[in-house]
């Protein structure tokens, strides 16, 4: 989900005109859902969370996972035990040193508690059998073989004392002032100081409008604008440098199958075939994007079906007939409910509306808060459709596995049986061609019966101040405050 991450560098004044150095600001569109790696689901809230907890394993910026709390792990020869080995020397951000029995308690509350806002935890579930501390080992026993690999132990750690959290990651909480700003402080005992630079705190402000974080960026009081819209561009290139390439999500007008009357195939393939996606990166994204056919980016190469892209070019023709055919030569009217904070879904959902009205289907726009977003259409799918962008995750498992049957997090309500035998055969096949043609197989599939429309990859771009080394773009949702380097 896109969201704008801006930074500021340099020697501060504090309304107490206490000097604060290295410090970075990061404009952000919207609050966090919830600063805990149990209960969020904001793909934006992990760019923060990503600064505070580390889980037994990390992504790096290659798109690789190695380890991080855990020394060294194995797994089975039948996928069904991990084990990891727990660093010794490694302490929470309250001073508590982390032990095999701390990570055990950890995913003790990740699986005891109940957190109904993480889908995707609730799934994890229940794969997991037992966890058990053997001396410096943290043994998994899972019931199933998890698609996700090791991927699937990449949640966070967490100390718990009162109602308060603590990670081991090298930024600590320092506040949250809802509406506000979240900020985070340098972490002096972090385990691995020694390769984080040289940023000592960091503020995520609340701002809503980006014509505002624009024009600070111009102003110099706001040095990074993260994941920027690129019709900004031409507005802050003067100011500093832009950084541009392929971003791991992709862009998707959501189509709830189970709602009348998108619940007809030929209705849904009608508006697929009325969408012309050349037009919404042109409009949406100004051209700095890419033309996908599924669900999968265009940059996992290895395993994108680029046969999806010709599945559904523009046929109005065509669209009007399967509208005839549905029983709908009349036109029909939807409901499409885009969130407002992202400008580049509404203006996506604006040229959506204009090319859904030459066949005659007649689409009203609902802008809502973000919050309402998550709440009703994304949690209660209480919508017909929406446009939205699901961000690319370090397994590509997770991706496809969203469209499930009976998958939590299947908010468009996809339902097909010979996808979903696909799906199964993923995490027990060895062969890496074979398994990656299961994944072409699936997104063929997925976008033959039309989940959903998928749109673009949208470019990832970044303005950034010359001043400021070290960026790293990762192909996943992630801001690394550690590699920022402010010059001197």
């Amino acid at each position: 989900m896109v969201l704008f991450l801006f930074v500021s560098c340099g020697e501060k004044e504090s309304k107490d005109n206490t000097s604060l150095k290295n410090k970075v600001v990061v404009k952000i569109s919207a609050d966090p859902d919830y600063l805990d790696p149990h209960k969020y689901v904001a793909a934006a809230t992990g760019e923060i969370i990503f600064n505070i907890f580390e889980g037994l394993v990390k992504p790096d910026s290659d798109g690789s996972i190695k380890p991080a709390l855990a020394e060294s792990y194995t797994v089975s020869e039948d996928f069904l035990t991990y084990t990891f080995k727990i660093k010794k020397g490694i302490k929470f951000q309250n001073g508590v040193e982390l032990t095999p029995e701390l990570v055990k308690a950890s995913y003790d509350r990740f699986l005891l508690k109940d957190f109904p806002t993480n889908l995707s935890t609730t799934e994890f579930k229940k794969l997991i059998k037992s966890v058990v501390v053997d001396g410096d080992n943290v043994v998994f026993t899972l019931n199933n073989v998890t698609g996700e690999g090791i991927a699937a132990f990449l949640d966070g750690i967490i100390y718990e004392d009162g109602d308060k959290i603590y990670g081991t990651g090298p930024y600590a909480l320092e506040e949250y002032v809802p509406g506000e700003r979240v900020t985070l402080k340098k972490f002096a005992d972090y385990w691995n100081k020694d390769n984080v630079g040289n940023v000592e705190e960091a503020e995520f402000r609340v701002i809503k409008d980006d014509q505002s974080g624009v024009m600070s960026f111009q102003m110099g009081d706001v040095d990074i604008i993260h994941r920027m819209g690129a019709e900004y561009v031409s507005m802050v290139e003067n100011s500093g440098n832009i950084l541009e390439g392929e971003q791991n999500m992709v862009q998707l007008l959501a189509l709830n199958n189970s709602v009348a009357p998108l619940d007809n195939l030929k209705v849904r393939q009608a508006i697929n075939y009325a969408i012309n996606k050349k037009e919404i990166i042109d409009g949406a994204s100004l051209g700095k994007g890419a033309i996908t056919g599924g669900a999968v980016s265009p940059s996992v190469k290895s395993i994108y079906n680029k046969e999806t892209e010709s599945l559904y070019n523009t046929d109005l023709e065509k669209s009007k007939e399967l509208l005839k055919e549905a029983g709908y030569s009349n036109g029909l009217k939807l409901v499409l409910r885009a969130p407002a904070n992202y400008r580049v879904h509404v203006d996506a959902a604006q040229i959506i509306k204009e090319q859904l009205a030459k066949v005659g289907i007649d689409v009203e726009i609902e802008e809502i808060e973000w919050g309402t977003w998550l709440s009703d259409v994304y949690k209660n799918r209480n919508y017909q459709m929406t446009v939205i962008g699901f961000e690319g995750k370090p397994s590509p498992y997770a991706t496809v596995d969203r469209y499930r049957t009976k998958d939590p997090r299947n908010m468009v309500n996809f339902s097909n049986e010979e996808y979903d035998q696909i799906i199964a055969k993923i995490p027990t096949e060895i062969d890496q061609e074979k398994q990656a043609q299961l994944y072409r197989d699936a997104q063929k599939v997925l976008t033959e019966n039309v989940g959903a429309v998928f749109l673009q990859a949208p470019n990832y771009i970044v303005a950034i101040n010359k001043n400021i080394d070290g960026f790293k773009i990762y192909p996943l949702y992630v801001l690394d405050l550690s590699s920022l380097v402010i010059k001197k």
